[in-house]
């Protein structure tokens, strides 16, 4: 009787194991370089705005400054002075934290140039490096289905020597692949970490890029409320130097004709005598007029004041700016950009004959367990 040595094909079996292993790591980092892509073109897009954002916040600041200025000056007049001055303090210190974002919305523009090269130049690479795994995943997928092909079917086989022959032969040839299949996924499982890192990172950037536009519109939301009230205290302002001309009092004005060749003085109207001050020079007081031209100044005065006074409103509510915070993370985050995102892309990009090799095994051992295929097709007849 012929004797059988059975085999449980474990070598075969675990190279299935570890080639499935393989195939989704290498599927999880397809899927990571195209979420990278992906963000790297809403990073791309987005940046853009940071130029308006500097803009606007040196807009802003000038818009503070101007209001402060003006608050100064209007501060004089009796009846806003205290509400002048309340706001003059509340703005001072709303402008505290606009400065220093301004500072880093500086230090964010002299890197968003060089991040968007750098997103321009990588952009390619990542095209070569998807097409390369895509390419490799098929070849695992292909691998695997052909290797539980022949699994199946030498599994199918009744028990002879045939069958413990074709065992050994795909045992046999599973072992050099699979050592190789180790090795390589040791690789590229840290090239993973370190991309899926990279994937954290711009999925960090990204959200922060995308946090701009809502700044925009904060700080266009306090200058809305700031260009009214700096309209109003320069027309406020303006009034303060208009000039106050009041009549009072006067002489007779003399003219002169001849008589008898004599130059002889007649009374011909009157010299009126006209006080002129502005504004602030009113409200400052210490003019050293009499009772009577004060009043006539107050009242011309208050003429053209009053209604611009009446016009003034500065009860008003500045709306905060939460999103200046983005500005100290994006500086952080551009600022280590191509080490920490672009270089892990390049990195895989110079590794990228890892895969080729990987690609180039695969396809060898699909023609090699082809064969112990067809041997065990002809086997099972």
């Amino acid at each position: 009787m012929e004797q059988v040595i059975e085999t449980s094909l474990e070598q075969a079996n675990k190279l299935m194991h570890d080639v499935s292993t393989t195939e989704s790591h290498t599927a999880q980092l397809e899927s990571d370089v195209k979420t990278i892509y992906q963000d790297l073109q809403t990073i791309d897009n987005d940046l853009a705005i940071s130029q308006k954002i500097n803009t606007d916040l040196k807009n802003l600041d000038s818009a503070l400054n101007e209001a402060v200025e003006l608050l100064e000056v209007v501060s004089i007049i009796p009846e806003i002075g205290a509400e002048a001055s309340e706001l003059k303090n509340i703005i001072s210190v709303f402008k505290k934290p606009v400065d220093e974002a301004l500072v880093v919305s500086n230090k964010v523009e002299s890197v968003v140039a060089p991040v968007r090269n750098a997103i321009g130049k990588v952009e390619p690479k990542v095209k070569q490096i998807d097409n390369a795994l895509l390419k490799l995943m098929n070849a695992e997928n292909q691998f695997a289905s052909t290797l539980g092909g022949a699994l199946q079917c030498i599994n199918s086989l009744p028990n002879s020597t045939i069958k413990t022959s074709l065992e050994h032969e795909l045992d046999s040839a599973s072992e050099p692949v699979d050592t190789a299949v180790l090795k390589f996924d040791a690789q590229q499982v840290a090239i993973l970490n370190a991309i899926d890192k990279a994937k954290e990172e711009a999925e960090d950037v990204k959200h922060l890029v995308m946090g701009l536009g809502s700044l925009q519109n904060q700080i266009n939301a306090v200058m809305n409320v700031l260009n009214p009230l700096i309209a109003s205290l320069n027309t406020v302002k303006n009034v303060l130097s208009h000039t106050i001309r009041v009549p009072y009092g006067g002489y007779p004005k003399t003219c002169y004709k001849k008589v008898l060749g004599v130059k002889v003085p007649y009374p011909c109207g009157w010299h009126t005598v006209y006080f002129s001050f502005s504004v602030e020079q009113i409200i400052k007081g210490g003019l050293h007029v009499i009772g009577p031209v004060m009043s006539l100044l107050n009242k011309a005065m208050n003429a053209v004041l009053q209604p611009v006074l009446r016009a003034l409103h500065l009860r008003i509510n500045l709306p905060q700016i939460p999103g200046l915070s983005i500005l100290n993370d994006l500086s952080n985050d551009l600022t280590s950009f191509e080490a920490n995102i672009i270089n892990p892309l390049d990195n895989i990009l110079n590794n990228l004959n890892l895969f080729e090799n990987m690609y180039t095994d695969l396809e060898q051992f699909i023609d090699e367990i082809g064969k112990i295929n067809k041997a065990c097709g002809i086997a099972s007849k």
